[in-house]
């Protein structure tokens, strides 16, 4: 079992061109957060109540989501095949963390909040659409998967991951400042993976959208009465 999983990792395909993301990721956060604390602490706030729930903090993580949520739609129709499935996967990402950050309504939360019974739902729609692109990807492109989730192109999504997965440790102990500041940085990372899967989709130069769409739709009709007959 251990040989092939090491024979994929030794293979070649597409890797992930911006190397330093983790870096520039890491000046934004740092820029923006300290920027936060200078405003509302002139403002009267806390550090505790600019780092807390709902506080200014998450909403610049709520705003830096929305973001990666655009450009990533917008980056996957300017491109094709497996970086079209990146932008997919990468906006789908984003609308869950989104709604996750989102305060939920009650009191006197009305306005910018979500309900209890929309949550799951918008949640579950981002993750069927997730696994529709991924199975439509890999019927189409056999093997696609692997060469996404490919440590070589997928790494950063596995430093996101790493660096959530930090954060829930700084919340498990009370640390609500480091917890908040890695979440900013996961959530940064993100935002820029998907400014720069917008900048590549610029570059593609592809037909419009509408022809595409009639060609997909003609190849998989093709495909799906060649495969009944």
């Amino acid at each position: 079992m251990l040989k092939p999983i090491l024979t994929w990792l030794r293979s070649s395909g597409p890797t992930w061109h911006y190397r330093r993301i983790w870096l520039d990721a890491l000046i934004v956060t740092l820029c923006l957060n300290v920027l936060a604390w200078m405003i509302f602490s002139k403002m009267g706030m806390t550090t505790h109540d600019i780092f807390d729930e709902d506080g200014p903090i998450e909403d610049l993580q709520s705003a830096s989501l929305a973001i990666t949520a655009v450009f990533a739609v917008m980056a996957a129709l300017g491109t094709r095949i497996l970086a079209r499935f990146v932008a997919v996967t990468t906006a789908c990402i984003s609308v869950v963390f989104f709604m996750r950050e989102m305060p939920i309504c009650r009191g006197s939360v009305t306005v910018y909040c979500v309900s209890k019974t929309w949550l799951p739902i918008i949640i579950g729609i981002a993750a069927l659409i997730l696994l529709i692109a991924t199975i439509v990807f890999e019927y189409r492109h056999r093997g696609g998967f692997l060469r996404a989730i490919h440590p070589r192109l997928s790494w950063p999504l596995g430093l996101i991951a790493a660096v959530l997965g930090a954060s829930q440790l700084a919340e498990h102990f009370d640390i609500v400042m480091m917890e908040e500041s890695l979440e900013s940085y996961g959530f940064m990372i993100l935002t820029m993976s998907s400014l720069w899967l917008f900048r590549f989709s610029r570059a593609q130069h592809l037909p419009p959208l509408r022809f595409r769409a009639r060609a997909s739709l003609h190849k998989m009709k093709h495909a799906f009465l060649h495969h009944c007959s």
